[in-house]
Formats: C-alpha cells, structure tokens, sequence
C-alpha cells in the first residue's frame, strides 16, 4: 500500500511488516483518508510477518487524525497481545514539544514497546 503525501495528508506506506505514516495530517476527512489504512491493517492481520514495524513522523496532526492514530494503535496493541512482535517508533522534530508530547499520551496507552525519537 502507498499514498503520496500531500499538503494536508501524510504519506503513507506498507510493506514487508513497516507501516509508514510521514507528514502532515490535517485531512478534510478523516475517516475518508484512514480507512484504507485501517483496512490494510486488518488483512495484515491474517498474514502478518515474524516482525512488525509502525514509524511515525508527524509535523502535525488534527484531533480528527489522531482518533485515527488511537485506532490504529489500539488494534496493533491487540494484536501485539496476541503474541505477536510489534514494535512503534514516533519520530518528532528537536523543537516540536507537542508532537514530543503526543507521542507520550500515545505511549502511555498501549503496551506496545513505543520508542519516541528526537530528530535534528
């Protein structure tokens, strides 16, 4: 799965086990834009590999966006419960303290080990 980035939506891709989320994400319609993210994550589900990946970096993101993100992160820490290997990595820019802080309200949600990442 690959969606283009846009100035409004971030890129995303999946393959081999690496869920890529990159950019902004302030889509007109959220659910509109997640959905098939949300879908490819259920069919990886059924056919996942030995490791699974989630990076995230975000410049920003809208309430409507981050519902989305629980969502998604929720299913993966089912899925990690499972007994399945998942591991999260949150990138931030050094000077984005809310993106920084967003990545620890999601940290503190799920049991998923969730590295978050200063980038320079």
């Amino acid at each position: 799965m690959f969606i283009e980035g846009t100035k409004t939506t971030p890129g995303i891709s999946v393959s081999n086990g690496i869920f890529e989320v990159k950019g902004r994400s302030i889509p007109e319609d959220a659910f509109a834009f997640f959905s098939p993210l949300l879908d490819e994550a259920n069919l990886y589900f059924s056919r996942p590999t030995q490791k699974t990946e989630i990076r995230f970096h975000l410049e920003y993101i809208n309430s409507g966006s981050k519902k989305y993100i629980t969502n998604l992160l929720a299913r993966f820490n089912t899925f990690y419960q499972s007994g399945h290997d998942v591991v999260i990595y949150w990138h931030f820019d050094y000077d984005d303290e809310s993106m920084h802080d967003l990545g620890n309200d999601l940290r503190s949600m799920i049991q998923i080990p969730f590295h978050i990442i200063e980038v320079k």
